[in-house]
């Protein structure tokens, strides 16, 4: 069965920031997102799966490496073993891969 695979991003609201990137987060209804995603996904006979959201962005998909300063904006340059990519890329790789470790140890 196909699974789409979300960053579990309950709590983001309760985390402290700075003014400006709490008003974007509020601005972005994830809650919204999350329920038209599961919908389709039901009415196509598919599921939602949950990950753990931290760290997804700066860990490395290659050697799984964590640095902070590995991402920069769009950017990701791993610190240990050199690996480039796009950021996003990277970190939905990352979240596929935590997918899959989580449900073939569980």
């Amino acid at each position: 069965m196909k699974t789409y695979v979300l960053e579990d991003l309950s709590g983001i609201r309760n985390q402290r920031r700075n003014k400006k990137v709490n008003k974007w987060i509020s601005s972005w209804s994830f809650y919204q997102l999350e329920q038209f995603l599961t919908y389709k996904a039901e009415a196509k006979g598919r599921q939602v799966g949950y990950v753990d959201a931290r760290y997804t962005s700066q860990k490395c998909s290659r050697c799984k490496q964590r640095h902070s300063t590995n991402r920069h904006k769009s950017r990701f340059h791993c610190k240990t073993c050199g690996f480039k990519a796009h950021a996003d890329i990277n970190a939905a790789t990352n979240i596929k891969d935590d997918y899959i470790l989580s449900t073939t140890q569980a």
